[in-house]
């Protein structure tokens, strides 16, 4: 099985671009909005395992975003973390919209890239014709030729073929956006096409929520599913929309992709696995010795970085090999093409987690990061598969999301003029929930996760002799995990594994 991620977020309403040459702002706010979201949900749920997309759930609420109004649009764009460049002095609309949707546009872009069909099928015709030219020199090998050691040509065809293929089967990883509408109800045209531009959703489904809202949610339901392999299903459940939904928004993403180097299967054995309290429990576990596309850094329990040795000599005293019992480290373990991977942060003792996780701001993980190293390391890692289903709506409104989901009838109530041009405070939209999904498989191949979100809105030195160090990683206890985009920082998914299940 290849490794597989996929994310998802979608947003239900219902009723009663930046240069080139400048940083994309909403890279950073998505990674401010992980963090905190993270730091909320761990709260929320105390010993237990975590897993959601926070490229999701921003996906989904800025699309949301774009037509709110006041103190409503002030409070998502507080909670979303959109940088103070994007802020304006208009109270009525008071962030500017348009580098937040271009920034996400050209990540979905970048996510959505397809490989030319040609390029493809020339990569696969050299692959075939590479092979060809090995089989023949390893049927005309002559051992005694080279001391019956590998002729070198055939290492090299090798290297080319290995080569060739990293580039044909890279990871796959694809976005996409959709609209379910009241065909009755006023929505902004200007609203929808800004929407359809960005996020390229194809334009609004009209349909029937008033007469027919249960077959909708079923098609939406559908529409999610296939969009995530199966993996996630029923997002939306019975009773969550009804014949005061005007408006579902979705957001869409799925990666596949194998480890740059996959374990081998005959090293995962059960190995036990200790939880934070102490005990232990037998877990499918698997090994890597001396893994050389892992890249490595240790840390003391203060978040400063600790110097692991690269050698160890073998007269005179012996260095600290790993940080004191608070302190933690972090893998890197790259998938296919080295441009997405998954980051892996351990403490030393398997009780220490919460202060780990009460460092993690994105100030501190960055710098974390810039830390790693490419170096060999000996890696523990269990098999897992955990599937997770949220309510948002309370933890958005104890990260200062209120205004939202309060009834615009009231005063302070959601106001969301931005989308619709009814003017009856009876007509008004707001939140009325936000439901999300997600799935994630770990195996000895890679990953493979899912994740939905749904907003729903309703009316109402060296020394002479020495040798090599080589660190030992072990992910056999409570961890955090995060799967992300190298090469823009953006961070798809956010994890915490307490126990691991299969």
């Amino acid at each position: 099985m290849k490794t597989t991620v996929r994310i998802f977020a979608l947003t239900l309403a219902a009723c009663a671009g930046s240069s080139a040459a400048e940083p994309n702002p909403a890279i950073k706010a998505n990674t401010n909005f992980a963090c905190d979201l993270y730091q909320q949900l761990a709260g929320e749920n105390e010993g237990k395992n975590i897993f959601f997309s926070p490229y999701s759930v921003s996906s989904a609420l800025a699309m949301t975003a774009e037509g709110a109004r006041g103190e409503t649009a002030l409070q998502m764009g507080k909670v979303l973390r959109y940088p103070e460049s994007a802020a304006t002095k208009d109270a009525s609309t008071p962030w500017k919209m348009a580098p937040i949707h271009s920034g996400m546009a050209a990540l979905n872009e970048r996510f959505n890239s397809k490989k030319d069909p040609v390029v493809v099928a020339e990569t696969k015709a050299k692959i075939a014709d590479l092979e060809k030219q090995l089989e023949e020199l390893k049927a005309n090998h002559d051992p005694r030729r080279f001391g019956y050691r590998v002729d070198p040509k055939q290492v090299e065809l090798a290297k080319e073929i290995n080569a060739a293929r990293a580039q044909l089967d890279q990871y796959e990883l694809n976005l996409a956006n959709a609209l379910w509408v009241e065909k009755s109800y006023p929505f902004k045209d200007d609203y929808l096409k800004k929407i359809e531009k960005f996020y390229k959703t194809g334009g609004a489904f009209p349909v029937d929520f008033k007469g027919e809202f249960e077959e909708v949610r079923l098609e939406i339901n559908s529409w999610v599913e296939g969009k995530t392999e199966k993996r996630i299903k029923d997002l939306i459940p019975q009773g969550a929309v009804d014949d005061l939904t005007k408006l579902v928004l979705v957001n869409a993403i799925y990666f596949k992709g194998d480890w740059a180097k996959p374990f081998k299967v005959e090293n995962t054995k059960d190995r036990d696995f200790t939880r934070a309290d102490g005990t232990t429990v037998a877990k499918p576990t698997m090994s890597a010795n001396a893994l050389k596309e892992a890249r490595y850094a240790a840390f003391n329990g203060d978040g400063s970085s600790f110097k692991t040795p690269l050698n160890i000599n073998s007269s005179g005293p012996r260095p600290e090999l790993y940080s004191g019992k608070d302190g933690f480290a972090m893998l890197e373990l790259p998938y296919m093409g080295n441009e997405l991977s998954m980051l892996i942060i351990a403490p030393n003792n398997p009780g220490q987690l919460a202060a780990v996780e009460g460092k993690l701001t994105p100030e501190n993980l960055a710098a974390w990061i810039a830390k790693l190293n490419q170096r060999k390391v000996h890696v523990l890692l269990p098999k897992f598969k955990v599937e997770t289903d949220y309510s948002f709506g309370n933890t958005l409104k104890k990260m200062g999301m209120t205004q939202a989901f309060a009834d615009p009838r009231k005063p302070n109530g959601a106001v969301f003029d931005g989308m619709s041009h009814a003017t009856d405070p009876n007509n008004k939209l707001y939140i009325t929930e936000v439901i999300h999904k997600a799935f994630v498989e770990v195996s000895e191949k890679g990953t493979e996760a899912a994740a939905a979100t749904a907003v729903i809105m309703a009316m109402p030195t060296s020394a002479p002799i020495s040798y090599p160090f080589t660190p030992t990683f072990k992910a056999d206890r409570p961890f955090l995990y995060l799967i992300r985009d190298r090469v823009t920082g953006s961070i798809l998914f956010m994890g915490r594994m307490m126990e691991p299940t299969t």
